[in-house]
């Protein structure tokens, strides 16, 4: 039985990932199992909430009051920051692939490359 080695790296979005698994699966020999996780587990999506905005109104001189406006979100409007998914790619392979693999995550923009 050959020795195995377990590798996980992270990245910005969970596409680009899977994109990172697929060169990777094809590049190399010995992969026994690849996973993918979302690192953001509380992610929920953003169609359908509503966005509460309080303005200022000053009625009088002296007296203050706040107008709430409110509207829908939709999926178009959220900027593309708030979007992403962080993910982790998780890879058990032979030992003697681990070095070929590292290098590949790394030129694929993989994050906190280590072994487990």
């Amino acid at each position: 039985m050959k020795e195995l080695k377990r590798i996980y790296a992270e990245y910005d979005s969970m596409e680009l990932a899977e994109l990172a698994a697929g060169r990777i699966r094809r590049a190399v020999r010995g992969i026994r199992r690849m996973t993918v996780y979302r690192l953001s587990k509380h992610h929920q999506p953003v169609n359908g909430r509503i966005r509460f905005t309080m303005l200022p109104a000053n009625l009088r001189m002296d007296n203050y009051a706040t107008d709430v406006l409110f509207s829908e979100m939709a999926g178009t409007a959220i900027p593309e920051p708030f979007l992403r998914q962080d993910s982790e790619l998780m890879i058990l392979c032979e030992a003697a692939s681990g070095k070929k693999i590292e290098s590949l995550l790394h030129a694929t923009g993989a994050m906190r490359v280590r072994n487990g």
